[in-house]
């Protein structure tokens, strides 16, 4: 699989780390909207017009009017980068904090190419 979207696999994942629970910034499209949702191993991730980032699991049954569950795409990708990323923490956990990011960095890059994913 290779990446060929215009966007940057860090940004969509910048979403999943940084971005839940959602900010809601139109609660009215929020709670009228149907989610896009997918689930990578345990993890279920939702999103909806009208919010900025990954729903939490308490959002998703106020915010959510019905899921439609995505299988492709940007699941596809949250579950390389997921991957990579196991590797990549097992990889530095080794090193003292404040030393780890640019390995971290590296072997994300390295790893997410294997996966066929470019950054």
């Amino acid at each position: 699989m290779v990446e060929t979207r215009g966007h940057g696999l860090l940004l969509d994942m910048l979403v999943e780390a940084l971005g839940s629970p959602a900010l809601i910034v139109n609660p009215e499209l929020a709670m009228s909207t149907p989610c896009r949702c997918y689930k990578i191993d345990t993890t279920e991730m939702c999103f909806t017009k009208g919010a900025i980032g990954t729903l939490s699991k308490e959002q998703i049954p106020i915010y959510c009017a019905g899921k439609e569950y995505v299988t492709e795409g940007l699941a596809t990708r949250v579950k390389a980068f997921k991957e990579a990323s196991e590797v990549c923490k097992r990889e530095i956990e080794r090193l003292p904090r404040g030393e780890r990011l640019e390995p971290y960095l590296k072997c994300m890059s390295r790893e997410l190419h294997k996966r066929g994913i470019e950054i």
